[in-house]
């Protein structure tokens, strides 16, 4: 058995796996803040005219409107990024198998798969741009300016 090829081999798989468990987590995180959105609904309306109470949803729709500039502007392009990555790997990994190969079909395989790195690459870094872009550029959601005020 090869070595070589069996490090690869698990390497790949361990990619693989990681970028699905990331993206399932990022998803979970998603589906948290739909929960907590609801849940804040339902405690506003509980907490009918007490200033307490409504002070406290008030805190903890705060808490959920600073997590959703994450969830939903940059998030998704982590997560794009991620996919891109693995696609990266995965065709490196099928240029470098396929280039010891003779023949018509070898040759016209590594060129598809030298391609496909290619596009893959590109994603990877436009969709890591984005990313940084939107996580330098979008503003926040903050409170503290009427906390002082107050």
């Amino acid at each position: 058995m090869d070595s070589w090829g069996a490090s690869v081999g698990l390497g790949l798989l361990a990619a693989a796996l990681g970028v699905i468990a990331f993206v399932r987590y990022r998803e979970r995180e998603t589906a948290s803040m739909q929960r907590d959105v609801t849940l804040a609904r339902e405690l506003r309306e509980l907490a009918g005219g007490d200033d307490v109470r409504l002070a406290a949803v008030d805190e903890f729709e705060l808490a959920i409107y600073q997590r959703l500039f994450y969830a939903s502007v940059v998030a998704p392009r982590i997560r794009s990024a991620a996919w891109a990555l693995l696609g990266t790997a995965l065709a490196v990994t099928a240029t470098l198998a396929t280039a010891a190969g003779d023949g018509l079909l070898y040759t016209v395989v590594h060129v598809s798969t030298i391609v496909l790195a290619a596009v893959f690459g590109v994603a990877t870094l436009v969709f890591t741009a984005l990313a940084l872009f939107h996580t330098a550029t979008t503003p926040r959601v903050s409170f503290e300016d009427s906390y002082g005020q107050s």
